[in-house]
């Protein structure tokens, strides 16, 4: 197996990564890792904190909300199942492998990577990681889960913008929530950059250049292997060289972001809140904006609350509007996570008890 510097999904008996370089010392775990793993403990317990009093200040409120869901939650789960069926069949529109695999696998491989995000925040492996290494044991090869992980992230970001403004349009026609307007502008600018500086990053033809860099490298390290850099650039490419599969994924995260309205507007039905498409329309999409934000927080914790209780509040609804609607949509994230993260565990041990009964038949070496 061909180890990719940029993004790696190992199966249990594949090479991991190349042998170091003789000349040069292997490097020492950095220690910025950890320093980096003590802040994102940080920030989840500050957003822990806010969340506690956010519910000190309207917990009365919050539960009697909560306690009219009920049944209700089915229809509410079943949106969200909806929503990741689109994200799936955008992932599987962009991906470009050698040996297509069906768009289940996708859909099926989401549902796992978002309940990996959102219900375990401090784990040492992130949602698209898992993902990808899920994707590799359906046959893709790494460069391809890497690849089309990398542009589906960018069109999910892409059309994220769009959903924003989207809100943003409906807050300027409206004529409430006026405040908000300069907060979300302020986002967009520390966001759009980034996303837009990916964007360009990718649909530069970068093929050659690559090529000539990794030459000089391996000119100097003979050892080193370039190889699965190279192939994740093409795959990148071909990715970009189907602008009808680009505009599909583009469609299909655009009516997953719009989901999510209907979503809130359902909540908002099951407890008995005054929310109308069009606020729910602000609600979600300027509080998707904050959660991207402060994508420093692990899972968002407290500042999806926060944000959808000043959202609230801007569009003149009660307080405790946007806390009841955070708070089930968290109740969601658990009843269709906790299936994701069992399914994900017996993967991995379906594929450990093979790779133990391999071990175990194989012949000793003299």
């Amino acid at each position: 197996m061909r180890c990719s510097p940029a993004c790696a999904f190992p199966t249990a008996d594949s090479a991991i990564c190349p042998a170091p370089i003789p000349s040069s010392p292997v490097p020492r775990p950095s220690a910025r890792w950890p320093s980096l793993r003590g802040l994102l403990r940080v920030a989840a317990l500050l957003g822990v904190a806010l969340l506690g009093y956010l519910l000190w200040q309207h917990g009365a409120g919050v539960a009697r909300a909560l306690g009219a869901v009920g049944w209700l939650l089915v229809p509410i789960v079943l949106i969200h199942l909806g929503q990741i069926w689109l994200s799936g069949a955008a992932w599987h529109a962009v991906a470009a492998t050698a040996e297509p695999l069906p768009c289940a696998t996708y859909v099926w491989t989401r549902w796992i990577r978002e309940a990996v995000g959102g219900l375990l925040p401090l784990a040492q492996i992130g949602g698209e990681v898992v993902g990808g290494r899920l994707l590799v044991l359906a046959g893709a090869t790494p460069a391809e889960a890497a690849a089309s992980i990398a542009v589906d992230l960018t069109l999910e970001a892409l059309t994220l913008g769009v959903f924003i403004a989207l809100g943003l349009g409906y807050v300027w026609l409206s004529g409430t929530g006026q405040g908000l307007i300069g907060y979300t502008l302020l986002g967009l600018a520390v966001l759009g950059p980034a996303v837009l500086a990916l964007l360009a990053l990718q649909r530069l033809r970068l093929e050659g250049r690559v090529a000539r860099w990794c030459q000089r490298l391996t000119r100097r390290w003979p050892r080193l292997r370039m190889q699965g850099l190279e192939d994740l650039c093409h795959a990148i490419q071909a990715s970009h060289r189907q602008p009808g599969a680009l505009a599909r994924g583009f469609a299909y995260h655009l009516l997953g972001w719009l989901g999510g309205v209907i979503e809130i507007y359902v909540v908002a039905q099951a407890i008995a809140l005054p929310v109308s498409l069009g606020q729910g329309l602000v609600i979600e999409s300027l509080g998707q904006a904050a959660r991207s934000a402060a994508f420093f927080v692990p899972a968002g914790l407290g500042v999806q609350e926060g944000s959808l209780l000043l959202l609230a509040s801007e569009l003149g609804l009660p307080a405790v509007t946007g806390l009841s609607l955070s708070l089930v949509k968290r109740l969601r994230e658990v009843v269709l996570g906790l299936p994701a993260l069992l399914a994900w565990q017996a993967i991995e041990s379906g594929r450990w008890a093979r790779f133990r009964c391999r071990s175990a038949a194989a012949p000793p070496s003299a």
